[in-house]
């Protein structure tokens, strides 16, 4: 099998599934979907799959950089809006980290599978690192990454809709925040700059300040 058979019907379901727009689903679940029927019709192992599919994987870091050319293009809205953004920023993650313990304990959740779902509204290839680091699965840490992306970006602007949020820098960091690239994703198709620029904002920031508060709030815990 070839080395870049990953690789090819990866991109080739992706770019399939981003033309059936009827569906109301964002593309990453279409060839998701599509990709895990494959393997199983045709029996192909999945390691066989992800080693020819890893040169998607190194281009996941480049590709979170790049969002930095909308930030860059838009730093005087941020230097406008910098206090209630940086505090908002905060806030959501220690929100985030803090309820995820708290669901995952409930539902009796053991301390390696916490572990891997506190980055969960990170970008995968931030969130992956953090799980490494705090003792977390990879694997589930990219799963529970990918549900958060998908879940965000297709009832995120639909709840912020019903609960009357209208100020596009609001939408844009919470979109970016809870549901990091696929959601921001969901902002670009949308054609509107400042959610855009907010949202990539929130996904970058999110990312650094949870690879920091995370490991404090599970030392602290083992403290107490």
């Amino acid at each position: 099998m070839s080395n870049f058979f990953g690789f090819v019907i990866t991109v080739l379901f992706y770019k399939i599934a981003e033309r059936l727009k009827w569906t109301k689903l964002p593309p990453i679940v279409i060839a998701g979907a599509a990709i895990i029927f494959l393997l199983e019709f045709c029996h192909i192992d999945f390691e066989v799959y992800n080693k020819s599919a890893s040169y998607l994987t190194l281009l996941l870091m480049p590709a979170t950089i790049a969002l930095g050319y909308p930030i860059y293009k838009n730093i005087e809205l941020l230097k406008h809006n910098k206090r209630i953004i940086y505090t908002a920023f905060v806030v959501v993650t220690v929100l985030a980290i803090a309820l995820t313990y708290i669901i995952a304990k409930i539902c009796h959740a053991d301390l390696c599978v916490i572990e891997s779902m506190l980055p969960k509204s990170v970008t995968a290839p931030i969130a992956v690192e953090i799980s490494k680091n705090i003792g977390g699965i990879p694997e589930l840490t990219a799963c529970v990454v990918v549900l958060t992306g998908v879940f965000g970006g297709m009832f995120g602007h639909k709840i912020l809709e019903f609960i009357k949020v209208k100020n596009d820098i609001a939408i844009g960091l919470s979109i970016g925040a809870a549901s990091h690239v696929v959601g921001t994703s969901c902002c670009v198709e949308k054609g509107n700059e400042k959610q855009v620029v907010m949202a990539s904002v929130a996904l970058v920031i999110v990312g650094i300040l949870t690879a920091v508060i995370a490991p404090l709030f599970l030392f602290a815990l083992k403290l107490g």
